[in-house]
């Protein structure tokens, strides 16, 4: 017998609040000032979900020269000129999917927990949840100062949980990213990969969601 689920859980960027060309744009920015090049657009978003140093440390091996022991050094810059970028424009560019919050709404009406999990640190993520008016329809939300391990291992997800008192099997996580799927299903929740996203809808369906979701509209017909 299928357990009911209780809890539905979201990444935050590209799943419900749309930063795709502001993310990019952080990065040609940062990049472009600190190491005088640009990486394809496939090359970052393939880093979407993950914290960003880590991005900014994939990213960096993928270049042709290292600098040895200064690539801690670099990568500070670039996440410094990554910031100021990202804050100077954010509340210019981010903005809610169409339907973001009649659809969470919805799903509150139904009786579901509702829960963030990002990889974003604490203050811009509240930012961009206060900007698209999300803020106060949480029940819990993670951010990357919540644990120490983050996306794609199970522990950001687990934590949100714990706060809610709910199990994994009554849960579902939703997320535009291969890291969110694999996290979630490392967790053991129903996953649901959000193809509104900028990820491509293939390099999802490889990590075998639970449920393809084309439109965020299309929760209120999968969680009934």
């Amino acid at each position: 017998m299928t357990t009911a689920t209780r809890a539905i859980l979201f990444d935050l960027d590209g799943t419900l609040i749309d930063t795709t060309d502001l993310i990019l744009r952080c990065f040609s920015y940062s990049w472009r000032a600190v190491y005088g090049l640009e990486h394809e657009r496939a090359a970052l978003v393939a880093t979407f979900g993950i914290p960003l140093r880590e991005a900014m440390q994939r990213l960096l091996a993928q270049t042709n020269s290292h600098l040895g022991d200064q690539d801690d050094a670099l990568i500070e810059r670039l996440l410094i000129e990554y910031r100021t970028f990202n804050v100077a424009n954010h509340d210019m560019i981010a903005r809610p999917f169409d339907g973001t919050g009649a659809v969470i709404e919805g799903l509150r009406r139904r009786g579901y927990l509702i829960g963030v999990v990002t990889s974003k640190g604490r203050d811009l993520a509240t930012r961009g949840l206060q900007l698209c008016a999300l803020d106060e329809m949480l029940d819990t939300a993670i951010f990357l100062e919540d644990t120490q391990v983050h996306k794609p291992q199970p522990e950001p997800i687990l934590a949100a949980l714990a706060r809610l008192q709910v199990s994994p099997e009554e849960a579902a996580y939703v997320g535009d990213s291969c890291h969110d799927i694999v996290a979630g299903r490392r967790a053991g929740v129903k996953t649901v990969a959000a193809l509104w996203g900028p990820m491509p809808r293939a390099d999802l369906e490889c990590e075998r969601p639970d449920h393809l979701a084309d439109s965020i509209g299309d929760l209120l017909t999968i969680f009934p």
